[in-house]
């Protein structure tokens, strides 16, 4: 089974960590800061960075720090991303803190930040989400 769906890059959460396929270069692997047991490798990707978050073995996290050149390319990515991430559910707007926007999915097994002052876009396991805060 491969994870990635797509060259936008699009991976599936829980994917077992040895299953990820990222079409880039890894620049970094590194510990994560708040969540034990857990490594983000960065890779380089077309438009920016994508950050990866293991932990027990499966991808937990997804950062996209791909900004968009325009308002335009931001909303028709993200519609994109909250499309795949969702997997046939909504989600639900619970926070705007005037930096970005919290999401959760309508089953409470996912969440997503959006920050639109820098165009970031973080879609995570909420069992993970709650460890590393």
């Amino acid at each position: 089974m491969d994870c990635l769906t797509d060259d936008l890059p699009l991976l599936e959460l829980l994917c077992a960590a040895d299953e990820v396929r990222v079409p880039g270069e890894l620049e970094s692997s590194c510990p994560h800061e708040n969540a034990p047991d857990a490594v983000t490798d960065t890779y380089v990707v077309d438009g920016g960075r994508l950050l990866l978050t293991l932990w027990h073995g499966r991808l937990h996290e997804v950062i996209y720090r791909t900004p968009a050149e325009s308002v335009e390319d931001a909303s028709r990515r993200n519609d994109r991303l909250f499309a795949h991430y969702g997997q046939g559910d909504g989600w639900t707007e619970i926070l705007d803190n005037g930096f970005g926007r919290t999401y959760r999915r309508t089953d409470l097994e996912r969440y997503a930040l959006w920050s639109y002052a820098m165009d970031i876009t973080t879609f995570g396991t909420i069992g993970f989400h709650q460890v590393k805060w």
